[in-house]
């Protein structure tokens, strides 16, 4: 999820509940009271889900992405290569007019991971991240 303030540009990584949120990790308000908020809670799970099914696709075209069960059998370095490889084939598939078979029950499987909701007033909330999410926030109400 890119997010863009005027008169810097901010490029942030959309992360889901289970993770803390930092200045470069936006993640979703456990309450949102406000119509702003709801907003950006809103269009944090609709980009969600679109990346949680382009995970679920990759999967489904390369089963090697699939089996591990969610265990990284590779080292971190390993496993981003291994994934940016099954991008870029994918993307070559694409323009090639390659079909691929698609395993439904992969891509929604993936598009139905639920995270795991961190309690208010738990994990890591920087001053920065606040900050950031904030002003994203007010970003929102103006428009």
């Amino acid at each position: 999820m890119f997010f863009i303030l005027t008169p810097h540009l901010c490029v942030c990584i959309e992360g889901d509940s289970a993770y803390p949120l930092e200045p470069y990790l936006m993640t979703p308000l456990s309450v949102a009271t406000t119509a702003a908020e709801r907003a950006y809670n809103d269009a944090h799970a609709k980009t969600r889900v679109v990346i949680e099914r382009s995970f679920g696709l990759l999967k489904s075209r390369f089963r090697c992405l699939d089996k591990s069960g969610g265990t990284l059998l590779y080292s971190a370095e390993k496993a981003c290569q291994l994934v940016t490889a099954c991008a870029v084939l994918h993307n070559f598939a694409i323009s090639r007019r390659i079909p691929a078979t698609v395993d439904a029950a992969v891509v929604d499987r993936d598009a139905a991971i639920q995270p795991v909701t961190v309690a208010a007033g738990q994990g890591s909330q920087g001053t920065a991240g606040v900050n950031l999410r904030r002003a994203l926030i007010q970003q929102l109400a103006g428009h």
